[in-house]
């Protein structure tokens, strides 16, 4: 890295299905909460992600219940996602009371195409 470089902020990129799960909690958040609170509370959503984009390798601590993908808690929610060589694919936002391991065996090969047509776009 040359004298005035930065380093480059962590990236993560949202499937569409990782979009469609935060549209939904913003809109059940705003419905049950209000605005302000629904708004704090995606981008607290957001901040975990960007966490997760930072230091990947923490999502390994609950990958037994998200193999083979990486899982890290955010409020009320984890985050799913997997490395792609420009950050992390958040693959999806899941509330904690939800059968993560039955989900992701659902979604896997989903997911893994997703993922595959990320690490393509390099």
């Amino acid at each position: 890295m040359a004298g005035n470089d930065v380093p480059s902020p962590a990236t993560f990129l949202l499937t569409r299905n990782a979009a469609l799960d935060l549209r939904r909690i913003h809109t059940r958040s705003r419905r049950e909460w209000g605005q302000d609170v629904a708004d704090q509370y995606l981008a607290d959503l957001y901040a975990a992600m960007g966490v997760a984009a930072a230091n990947p390798e923490q999502g390994r601590l609950r990958q037994h219940r998200s193999a083979p993908f990486l899982m890290v808690p955010a409020r009320q929610h984890f985050v799913i996602y997997d490395l792609v060589p420009q950050g992390v694919a958040v693959l999806t936002v899941q509330h904690q009371v939800r059968d993560i391991e039955t989900l992701i065996a659902q979604l896997t090969p989903a997911f893994v195409t997703e993922v595959e047509r990320l690490k393509r776009k390099v």
